[in-house]
């Protein structure tokens, strides 16, 4: 028997209220540690903070949508004419527009928030992420574009021709915008490694590899979605439906795992980061702990500041943290703590 939209529907439902689940344990942990897990005189990273409560609250809306046409479906429109697969043919429902609209809202906005990634984690250089901006533009223009034809199409199928054009602008731009920031953040952190892995024993691939992790769920779900509504399968609605707190869950679960300390450099836990040797295996000269600090400080504050974290977590006990200032002024615009020191002895 053929896989119709009244199944989807309801096995989306159960999958969705799944990760919706886990979600709302992730969400709860985020603001936790950003909130009261920050060090002591350090202020809240608001930024951060403001936008875990959006997704939260758009994943929140999305679920209590579906619910709602669920109910209207198997409930409300059970004895009309198609049933309720014919239910979930009406595009231009109110309640189809409005989930849709937050679908795509959320989706914008996780897009931004890899692209701010991406953008700081280089050194706030636009040239950089010039063209995933333009990405994202596109992704706007296709989600508006989408809910313009859900209102004028009429009774039809999602897999009409005159919305495929749309759909598929959407999934692609977006399945783009996450595969090139992930990749630049990823390549900068492996550069920024292979920099600093020859005065120091640390190796910063479990962060590289927490970042392609998460961006590689979400790339591997947009990808199988494209897939299907390509293959004009009704299991599409599946995973159209588990992006929601997947979003949510990839953007909280980076803040989480550096958060606790589930994430460190290779052999190391969070506490052990507070202290960075002053000598170093080859030259057991005094300047290797500044050059740590002055190549590293900047991308580690800039990391963990757009995750969410504090560039203190990273300052050696009883120094001071010797970065250039100019990337001081780029974690006071985080909300970072940063001491610029004179590094013109110490620094290689």
């Amino acid at each position: 028997m053929a896989f119709g939209a009244d199944e989807s529907k309801l096995v989306s439902i159960f999958i969705q209220t799944l990760l919706y689940g886990a979600y709302t344990v992730v969400f709860a942990l985020t603001i936790w540690i950003l909130v009261w897990r920050r060090p002591a005189g350090q202020g809240i990273n608001k930024l951060m903070l403001w936008i875990s409560i959006v997704m939260f609250i758009l994943a929140t809306m999305h679920i209590c949508v579906n619910y709602t046409r669920i109910f209207m479906a198997f409930i409300t429109y059970r004895n009309a004419e198609g049933g309720p697969a014919a239910f979930f043919n009406i595009l231009s429902n109110f309640t189809q527009i409005f989930g849709s609209a937050i679908y795509v809202t959320q989706t914008l906005v996780g897009d931004s928030v890899v692209l701010v990634r991406c953008y700081i984690v280089w050194g706030r250089q636009w040239y950089i992420v010039a063209f995933p901006i333009l990405l994202l533009l596109g992704s706007t223009a296709s989600g508006i574009g989408i809910l313009y034809s859900f209102a004028h199409i009429g009774d039809t199928q999602i897999f009409a021709l005159e919305l495929q054009d749309w759909i598929v602008s959407f999934f692609s731009l977006t399945l783009s915008t996450n595969f090139i920031c992930t990749a630049l953040v990823a390549y900068r952190i492996w550069y920024v490694n292979r920099s600093i892995m020859k005065f120091t024993h640390r190796s910063w691939n479990p962060v590289m590899l927490l970042v392609i992790e998460s961006g590689a769920i979400y790339s591997a779900t947009l990808l199988s979605l494209l897939i299907l509504y390509k293959a004009e399968s009704w299991f599409q609605y599946v995973l159209l439906d588990a992006i929601s707190p997947i979003v949510g869950l990839v953007f909280s679960m980076i803040i989480v795992r550096i958060g606790l300390g589930l994430i460190a450099p290779t052999g190391e836990t969070r506490n052990s980061l507070r202290t960075f040797p002053s000598t170093t295996r080859a030259s057991g000269t005094r300047h290797s702990a500044s050059y740590n600090m002055h190549h590293l400080g900047p991308f580690i504050a800039a990391q963990r500041g757009v995750d969410g974290l504090n560039a203190s977590d990273t300052t050696p006990t009883g120094s001071r943290l010797s970065i250039p200032p100019e990337a001081a002024c780029r974690h006071k615009a985080l909300g970072l703590n940063a001491t610029v020191s004179d590094t013109s002895n110490d620094s290689v």
